[in-house]
């Protein structure tokens, strides 16, 4: 018997182009897929941090991802003060994460 699952993760600090990039790369796979694949950034990081929280709920391998969804959230505005009273501004962009799953 096959079971349905949604998983969401709410302001993860990676940028929604970035993250919708590996959306379309990463969707309709299985999850060994993303604990095999090694990326050599940031995004990494989370990616495992995710894939480890579904394993862990579902308590199996045999995981299915049908759809990976990427939404834009809160935007960060950082002030860096710089010499002579100027100021550059810096733009944290956060996402939204939503992982459909099927596992039996």
């Amino acid at each position: 018997m096959l079971n349905k699952f949604k998983f969401k993760w709410k302001s993860v600090p990676i940028s929604y182009k970035k993250l919708s990039f590996y959306s379309k790369l990463l969707s309709n796979k299985p999850i060994l897929f993303y604990i095999n694949n090694i990326f050599l950034k940031k995004i990494d990081f989370y990616l495992k941090k995710i894939t480890n929280s579904i394993i862990n709920n579902c308590k199996t391998n045999n995981i299915f991802i049908t759809q990976f969804l990427v939404g834009k959230s809160i935007i960060v505005k950082k002030i860096n003060f710089r010499a002579k009273g100027r100021i550059n501004f810096i733009l944290k962009r956060y996402s939204n994460i939503i992982i459909n799953v099927i596992y039996g």
